[in-house]
C-alpha cells in the first residue's frame, strides 16, 4: 500500500514547473563566478609584468649543438725553443753561488734530477779513467823502449811515445769537457737552456772521445735524453719565462 507523498500527484493550479528541467538554469545564462570575486577592470596588468616593446619578435629556438669534450693539452710547454739566454761573459757562465750546492738537486723536477745526479755519476768516472790514461800516457812518453813496466809491447819505442802523445791530448781534451759537465749541470739548475744545448755536444763529444779512449760511455747520452724528455723541457720553458 503506499503513501500519498511517495509519488507526486497531478500539478496543481498556481504552480510553475522550473525553466530548463528541475534545478536548471536557462542555457544562455552566464554562469556566476565564485562568491566574492571581481573582474579585473579593463588594462588590468599583473604586477611585475613588463609588456615587450613594440616592434618585438620572439627569437627562434635554436638548437644547441651537443658537448663534444675537449683534448686535454699536455701540462706546461713542452715545444723546441732555441736557448735565448746564452752567456755574454764569463760571469754568465759560472754557477750564481759557485760550486757549493754540486751535490744538491735543488728544486729539479723529477727527469732532471736522475739526469743531473747521472751527469755526475758520469763526470766522477770520466775523471777517474782520464787520470789514469793521463799517467800511462806519461809514462809511455818517458819510455825508452817498446817495455812499459818489464812488459813488452809491440812496436818500437817511437811508437809508444807517440800513442804517448796522442793520449795526453785526448786527456786534457777530456779534463776540459768534464769541467764544462760540471758547469753545465750548475746552470741546468738555474733553469738555463743554453746548458742543456752544451751538455748535449758533450754527450756527442764524448761519444767519439770513447773511441780515442777518453769517452764517458754511454751514460752521457742516457742523462742527454733524460733532459729533452717533454717534462723536462716543460720546466725549462717556464723557467725561461719566468713562471717557474
Amino acid at each position: 500500500m503506499s503513501t500519498p507523498n511517495e509519488y507526486p500527484g497531478p500539478e496543481q493550479s498556481g504552480s510553475q514547473p522550473p525553466v530548463g528541467g528541475s534545478g536548471s538554469q536557462p542555457e544562455n545564462a552566464p554562469q556566476n563566478p565564485n562568491p566574492g570575486y571581481q573582474a579585473p577592470p579593463p588594462g588590468y596588468q599583473q604586477p611585475g609584468y613588463q609588456a615587450p616593446p613594440p616592434g618585438y619578435q620572439q627569437q627562434p629556438y635554436q638548437q644547441q649543438a651537443p658537448y663534444q669534450q675537449q683534448p686535454q693539452k699536455p701540462a706546461g710547454d713542452t715545444s723546441f725553443q732555441m736557448p735565448a739566454d746564452w752567456p755574454k761573459d764569463m760571469k754568465g757562465v759560472m754557477p750564481a753561488n759557485g760550486f757549493a750546492g754540486l751535490f744538491s738537486t735543488g728544486q729539479l723536477p723529477q727527469l732532471l734530477k736522475v739526469s743531473y745526479i747521472i751527469w755526475l755519476v758520469t763526470a766522477g768516472i770520466w775523471l777517474l779513467f782520464t787520470v789514469l790514461g793521463l799517467i800511462f800516457s806519461l809514462i809511455a812518453l818517458g819510455a825508452q823502449d817498446n817495455s812499459l813496466f818489464g812488459i813488452t809491447i809491440p812496436g818500437s819505442g817511437a811508437a809508444m811515445r807517440a800513442g804517448g802523445v796522442k793520449g795526453i791530448i785526448v786527456s786534457i781534451i777530456a779534463l776540459v769537457l768534464i769541467a764544462a759537465v760540471l758547469v753545465c749541470i750548475m746552470k741546468l739548475k738555474e733553469g738555463m737552456q743554453w746548458a742543456r744545448m752544451a751538455l748535449s755536444v758533450i754527450a756527442v763529444l764524448s761519444i767519439v772521445l770513447a773511441f780515442l779512449g777518453g769517452g764517458s760511455g754511454l751514460l752521457g747520452i742516457v742523462a742527454t735524453v733524460l733532459m729533452w724528455l717533454p717534462e723536462s723541457s716543460a720546466w725549462l720553458n717556464a723557467r725561461a719565462r719566468g713562471i717557474a
